[in-house]
């Protein structure tokens, strides 16, 4: 049928802008979504009024359509190539839909139409990371069903008796429903399956670095460059001491970050809250897909002159990257304790030149030709990182004993056991009388790890009070509370009187999984310190003294009462903790929104647990209701015989001509319940003739006297119901079949 309702073609357009800003809402954000739904409107619009105004037959539109496909498969290669399967698909996609218009003469090819869109629909879920994207899958179930409720009125238009708006209604239900399961179920793919490099919107270029990649490439070491560098740092120690601070590197990027947090620069000072910078807000800073939570390195430090760290990393060793690609150290590395973990980031925030990445970088994508690396292994951009950059890791992870490790070889550096010079005698006397019962360093560092997260208390507000003097002493011995600075310093410190080398390291907990959406989600406040300490030779364990964070985990992460719970409780720490005395429109309006993000996604996530926990069951009863589905033109007519008998027998104690009008009644409903269509006033004499006809034994003369009696006489008479039962009992145990072929034989 011809394409011709102007509603059907304008809420077509709506489903088309809701879907196109979807797909851009999951890869570009808010902004180009609002942009593109504005822009593909009127377009999708334009395009359909324009191809209706013509012939199929003779469409001269029919060659645009074939150019633009064409397009679309020339594209898909190579974004395939370059930017990984799913945003290559969409842009098949889009090209496809769009050809797709210029053909839309009709209402098969709208449907068509539809189908794409919810495709790219279900793509966009995928890449997605936040839960704000269920919305456009509501928007989307609910101008789909319009679209269809028009559709289907528009070949009713002239019998309105046949359309029931409820229907509309029942279907829009339906659909938004259908939507919800989908999109609380549908697949995120693992990191390791997407393709080898995220789209990122940034490259990064430095001709000085590229010059000197070069250089170290002619040179071809046999050895890591970390660990070069870090040889290099050892034998300089050995040279010049370590009691001098170390020089500031002077080939570091000196572009400036937004986001500030003293922990990533080379020295951090623990106790001075005006050098925090935006740090503590509820900002998010990034996005992580992974398997399992990561603890993403930024800063190493090894020296701690008792307020202050410094990092003695500072010289960069520079490779060339080829076609966005590294490989650090060979994969082969893995065994059965050890796994690579591959992972991929998305900044959302300008940061500063340090890649986040977790221990131990095998193999690394990322947007540039050029990187460098510091003698404790870890990664450094040519320039400071940009909102919208986003790269591929894999990191080895090594386990022992149920704990993660970070790197394995050691090489002994003065500042790994320095401790400072005016130490507070009763830290060393605190730390040996925790560890003094065990008889190996592992056993030792977690016994003083469990021992901060279980007699401390994180406290945010002591970021802002600074004590201006060595803090760990009254953290250790009297407040009994502090920052995450705090309780790495101490754990370091005391590592260190134990004879056992630790260092403290900065970076992101990637803990905070969306239940949602499957990403990791990275806030300001998760800028974070914890300790590494190398212990009984087997390598640097990672240790999280701070029982506010939680750790890497080991195994992977499935959804849960309780993750979900956890998420909402750290949500609302966050707010709870950004919140501002000062009453202000914005703020109310601020905590309204978190507060509604927060109680929509913990209702999302239960419902997802639901579904998750139920799918067996669910898919089992699908099953059995497409099965029914399926048998239902078939079972129908009997289940309608049936209930149609039931009703006759339950009809007691009724007048004759009650009971002979039921009688009739029902009759008429078997037959019309096989397919016998009764024309509208028909005399019982022509229905007896039927009847009749059909084989059915029957006193055609005796009824067709008694109905006209009862109906058309004030003289009443004896009625036999046994022959009316006789007929009826005779018509239904034919059986629907065998009287629908009956009926069939006489037409």
């Amino acid at each position: 049928m011809k394409l011709g309702s102007l509603k059907v073609v304008y809420w077509y357009s709506m489903v088309s802008a809701v879907a196109a800003g979807a797909v851009l809402f999951a890869y570009l954000g808010f902004i180009a979504a609002l942009l593109g739904s504005i822009l593909v409107m009127p377009l999708t619009h334009f395009i359909l009024v324009l191809v209706a105004r013509v012939d199929e037959e003779a469409s001269p539109y029919l060659k645009i359509s074939e150019q633009i496909a064409a397009m679309g498969i020339l594209l898909f290669l190579p974004l395939l190539i370059l930017n990984g399967i799913l945003p290559a698909l969409l842009v098949f996609i889009a090209f496809a839909h769009l050809a797709l218009l210029f053909q839309t003469h009709d209402y098969r090819r709208l449907y068509i139409g539809l189908a794409v869109g919810f495709t790219a629909l279900i793509a966009g879920a995928v890449e997605s990371k936040s839960g704000i994207y269920l919305f456009f899958f509501l928007a989307y179930a609910a101008t789909i069903s319009i679209t269809l409720g028009y559709a289907y009125i528009e070949p009713l238009s002239n019998n309105r008796s046949q359309w029931n708006p409820l229907d509309q209604l029942r279907a829009a239900a339906w659909l938004i429903g259908v939507a919800l399961v989908i999109y609380l179920i549908v697949p995120r793919f693992p990191a390791g399956n997407i393709g080898a490099i995220p789209g990122s919107d940034h490259f990064y270029e430095n001709q000085a670095w590229e010059q000197e990649a070069k250089q170290h490439h002619a040179n071809d070491a046999e050895e890591s460059p970390a660990r070069s560098l870090l040889q290099a740092l050892a034998d300089r120690f050995d040279r010049e001491g370590s009691d001098r601070n170390p020089d500031r590197s002077a080939d570091r990027p000196s572009a400036e970050s937004p986001f500030r947090y003293r922990g990533f620069d080379y020295e951090m000072d623990i106790d001075n809250p005006d050098d925090q910078g935006d740090r503590f807000s509820n900002a998010i800073v990034a996005h992580v897909r992974a398997d399992r939570p990561l603890y993403l390195r930024a800063r190493i430090f090894d020296r701690f002159d008792g307020l202050r760290w410094y990092s003695s990393a500072q010289q960069l060793s520079k490779l060339k990257l080829s076609r966005g690609e590294i490989e650090l150290q060979p994969s082969t590395l893995a065994s059965a304790d050890r796994v690579v973990e591959h992972y991929e980031v998305f900044i959302e925030r300008d940061l500063g030149d340090y890649i986040p990445a977790a221990a131990v970088p095998l193999k690394v994508n990322f947007p540039a030709t050029v990187m460098g690396v510091d003698a404790f292994g870890q990664l450094h951009s040519p320039g400071a990182l940009r909102n919208g950059t986003a790269y591929a890791v894999e990191s080895l992870r090594t386990y022992h004993k149920g704990r993660t490790f970070a790197e394995t070889d050691y090489v002994e550096l003065p500042n790994f056991t320095q401790l400072p010079k005016d130490l507070d005698p009763r830290i060393g006397r605190l730390a040996e009388q925790i560890a003094d019962p065990y008889h190996n360093q592992f056993t030792k560092a977690l016994a003083l790890e469990q021992h901060l997260r279980n007699s401390y208390d994180y406290d945010f507000d002591s970021i802002f009070n600074s004590q201006q003097h060595t803090p760990l002493s009254r953290f250790l011995f009297e407040t009994r509370k502090g920052h995450c600075e705090y309780f790495a310093s101490a754990l370091a410190v005391m590592l260190r009187t134990q004879g056992i080398p630790s260092r403290l390291v900065t970076g992101f907990s990637a803990t905070n999984q969306n239940p949602l959406t499957g990403y990791y989600d990275i806030y300001a406040l998760d800028g974070h310190a914890w300790v590494e300490a190398y212990v009984d030779g087997i390598g640097w364990l990672e240790l999280e003294p701070t029982a506010y964070y939680d750790g890497p985990a080991m195994d992977n992460e499935t959804l849960s009462a309780d993750q979900i719970n956890d998420y909402v409780e750290r949500q609302l720490r966050l707010q709870q903790a950004m919140g501002d005395s000062d009453l202000s429109l914005e703020m109310v309006m601020t905590a309204l929104w978190q507060t509604g993000y927060i109680l929509f996604t913990w209702v999302g996530a239960y419902l997802k647990l639901l579904l998750l926990n139920t799918w067996p069951w669910l898919t089992g009863i699908g099953a059995i209701l497409v099965c029914l589905w399926m048998l239902w033109p078939q079972i129908a007519p009997r289940w309608h015989a049936y209930r149609i008998r039931r009703r006759l027998l339950s009809a007691e104690g009724v007048s004759a001509d009650e009971a002979v009008a039921n009688h009739l009644q029902a009759i008429d409903d078997l037959l019309r319940n096989a397919g016998y269509q009764r024309p509208v006033g028909l005399t019982i004499e022509k229905l007896l003739d039927r009847l009749a006809a059909l084989e059915i034994p029957l006193h055609a003369d005796r009824i067709s006297r008694e109905f006209n009696h009862l109906n058309y006489s004030d003289r009443r008479i004896e009625v036999d119901l046994a022959h009316y039962s006789q007929i009826f009992e005779r018509l239904y145990s034919l059986g629907h079949a065998a009287l629908r072929q009956r009926i069939h034989d006489l037409r």
